[in-house]
């Protein structure tokens, strides 16, 4: 296989001028050029690999073979260069940050910033999930939820959610197991999160909390995260348990319900955090004036 040198990229430049313009004369205007020049370029390039890349008629121009295969991979070249460059854009243009567990972030932050552009549309978000949620007081964000109490000297918090554990089902599971009250649940199978999560609190440990001392006689299904424990509920494997700050989108649509009345209220809840002493930018003051108005108007409503 014959080694070349890749075309000189004016040239190539010219060339992607000429075949989407149509004639030289066009292409020659829009590159600020002379169509002299032009010509000159293509003429370049086509002894450099060696093949004509154009029919001349008259004043238009038509793509031989070889010309069209090289159109196709400099089409192709020139978007992801595009590309390249918008990402680029993006990183630089001035933006706000939020990490959040992978849970809280898909059921509580997205929606969340969802409804602040809807405003603040000149303001771009950008949401980090994170998987180790007992670091987040530490994270390179501009904020981070945090669970726990509020009570951190070094934090800037605000509640934005209070922690509230109910178990969920499908109906048709519910009315397959004769589900209508919490011991009725002992002989049901129970979706369990397993994680490290310091939210996180089994089945059978919120059955107790929430009143239901007798043995568990179905069985045990594991999930390594929250998402999975819904999906698992949705496809009809058991009960699982919902957190009402995170609350899954098929329980408003009836996909999901819950299986009893009993509800876990443990005080605690989720926090939109920054540093204390950083002094918030603009954007970042903009976004937590937001929230704590919208969660300050929530309170009213409930």
């Amino acid at each position: 296989m014959s080694s070349k040198k890749l075309p000189p990229l004016s040239a190539i430049v010219a060339f992607d001028a000429v075949v989407r313009l149509g004639t030289f004369t066009r292409a020659a205007s829009e590159l600020h050029l002379t169509q002299s020049a032009v010509s000159k370029q293509i003429k370049r390039l086509e002894l450099s690999l060696g093949t004509p890349l154009f029919e001349r008629k008259g004043n238009d121009v038509i793509l031989t073979s070889s010309g069209a295969v090289l159109y196709r991979a400099v089409t192709q070249s020139l978007q992801c260069i595009k590309e390249a460059v918008q990402q680029i854009d993006d990183c630089l243009a001035p933006s706000l940050s939020i990490s959040a567990s992978s849970g809280i972030a898909s059921y509580l932050v997205i929606p969340m910033i969802s409804l602040f552009r809807k405003s603040h549309a000149q303001i771009d978000v950008r949401v980090v999930g994170a998987q180790d949620r007992l670091n987040m007081k530490g994270a390179d964000t501009d904020f981070a939820i945090v669970y726990g109490d509020g009570s951190w000297k070094d934090l800037r918090a605000h509640r934005i959610a209070e922690e509230e554990i109910f178990a969920i089902c499908t109906p048709e599971y519910r009315d397959e197991h004769r589900i209508r009250c919490l011991a009725d649940l002992s002989h049901c199978d129970l979706i369990e999160l397993e994680s490290n999560d310091p939210a996180t609190i089994s089945t059978r440990q919120w059955m107790r909390q929430v009143g239901y001392l007798g043995a568990h006689k179905g069985s045990i299904i594991r999930v390594s995260s929250y998402d999975l424990a819904i999906k698992a509920a949705l496809a009809g494997e058991g009960v699982a348990l919902a957190w009402a700050e995170a609350l899954p989108d098929e329980l408003r649509t009836r996909q999901l319900c819950r299986v009893c009345d009993e509800t876990l209220k443990t005080g605690l809840g989720e926090y939109l955090t920054c540093p204390a002493a950083r002094e918030l930018t603009p954007m970042a003051q903009t976004l937590w004036d937001w929230v704590v108005a919208t969660t300050a108007q929530q309170l009213v409503r409930d």
